[in-house]
C-alpha cells in the first residue's frame, strides 16, 4: 500500500491529505505539516484519532514514512492545547482577505494582532510554535543562523526588524549585531517586544503606521528583516507592497540585504516568485535567494534581495 493509499485507507478528509502526504514523504517538516492540520482538522482530538488510524494502515515496509508518523504524533500528543490556541489565534487574524481600503485594513490588521497577543505572544507570531515558548526560541534560532551564514549580520551592522511582533528575533539578533529597531503596528506586540527586550542598550522598539519607513534615515540600515510580515501588506493591496520595498531600497545602504521570510500566504509560490523578481528589478535590487525553503523547524519561503551599488 502506497503512502497515498495508506492515508485514504485511514479516512482521512480530503482537506487535510496535502499535509498529510507532505509530513509522510518528507517534504515539509513535522511542525509544518502539524500546524497545517491543526487549522484544517475539525478538533484536536479528531486529528488523534486519524493518526492514530493512519498508523495501523502504513505498511511495516514503510520505515521512514512511519517514523515521520511517529514523530508527529508526539509532538500532537506534546500539545494537547495546540488546536484550541491555534483557532483562537486564526480567530482574531484572518489570512485570507483585509478589510477595506489600504488605512483601514493597516488599522484592522493591527486590532487583530493586538487581540491575538492576548491569546498567546508565541503563537500570534509563529502559528509553528503552538504557543510554545520553547519551539519559537528553536525556529528563531534556526533564522538567525542562516543569516549569519549568509552575512547578514556583524558586530558592525544594523538591523531593521519590520514587524517585530513580540520582539523574538530583535532579542536573538540583539549580541550578534551593532543595533536592532524592531517596527510594529500592534500595540500590544510592541510593549510585548519592549519588555522582552528591556535591558538590552541595542534594540529600539518602535510602533510604526505600517504604511512606510518613516522614521528611518537614508541608508542607515544594513539588513532588513520581514519575518511573515509581507503577506498581511499583500493582503492590504499591491501598493503597500511596493511603497515597503522602495522604502527598503531608500534606507538600506548600497549592498545592503532584504530578507523576507514568506511573501504571502495565498499558496502560490510561484506567483511570490515572479512577483518579487519584478518588484527587486524595479526598485534596484538583485534576488540572490528566490523562494528557497532552508529551514529544517518550518516551512517558511525565504527571499533574499540585495540593494544595487
Amino acid at each position: 500500500m502506497t503512502v497515498d493509499e495508506a492515508i485514504g485507507a485511514a479516512g482521512c478528509p480530503d482537506a487535510l491529505r496535502p499535509a498529510l502526504r507532505g509530513c509522510l514523504t518528507g517534504e515539509l517538516p513535522v511542525a509544518s505539516a502539524l500546524t497545517r492540520l491543526l487549522i484544517q482538522a475539525e478538533s484536536g482530538r479528531a486529528l488523534t484519532g486519524l493518526l492514530d488510524a493512519l498508523d495501523t494502515t502504513i505498511a511495516p515496509g514503510e520505515i521512514a514514512a512511519r517514523r515521520r508518523l511517529q514523530a508527529l504524533r508526539r509532538m500532537h500528543a506534546a500539545h494537547p492545547a495546540a488546536w484550541d490556541t491555534l483557532q483562537a489565534v486564526l480567530g482574531e487574524v484572518r489570512h485570507d482577505a483585509a478589510i477595506g481600503d489600504e488605512a483601514q485594513a493597516v488599522e484592522a490588521f493591527a486590532r487583530a494582532f493586538d487581540r491575538a497577543a492576548g491569546v498567546s505572544p508565541e503563537a500570534s507570531v509563529a502559528l509553528h510554535s503552538f504557543g510554545d515558548a520553547g519551539r519559537l526560541a528553536l525556529a528563531t534560532a534556526e533564522v538567525v543562523r542562516r543569516m549569519a551564514e549568509w552575512g547578514l549580520l556583524g558586530p558592525d551592522r544594523t538591523v531593521l526588524d519590520l514587524g517585530c511582533g513580540i520582539g523574538r528575533f530583535a532579542a536573538a539578533l540583539a549580541g550578534r549585531v551593532r543595533r536592532v529597531v524592531g517596527l510594529d503596528i500592534s500595540a500590544r506586540m510592541v510593549a510585548e517586544a519592549r519588555r522582552r527586550c528591556a535591558g538590552l542598550a541595542n534594540v529600539e522598539i518602535r510602533r510604526t503606521s505600517g504604511r512606510d519607513l518613516a522614521g528611518i534615515a537614508d541608508g542607515s540600515v544594513d539588513t532588513i528583516l520581514a519575518a511573515d510580515s509581507f503577506p498581511y501588506l499583500v493582503l492590504a493591496g499591491p501598493a503597500l507592497v511596493r511603497r515597503h520595498v522602495e522604502e527598503a531600497a531608500r534606507v538600506l545602504g548600497p549592498g545592503g540585504h532584504l530578507l523576507i521570510l514568506n511573501h504571502s500566504y495565498r499558496g502560490d509560490d510561484e506567483a511570490d516568485r515572479r512577483e518579487l523578481a519584478d518588484l527587486a528589478a524595479e526598485t534596484g535590487f538583485r534576488l540572490r535567494r528566490v523562494g528557497t525553503r532552508p529551514f529544517a523547524l518550518w516551512d517558511g519561503l525565504a527571499f533574499h534581495l540585495v540593494r544595487g551599488r
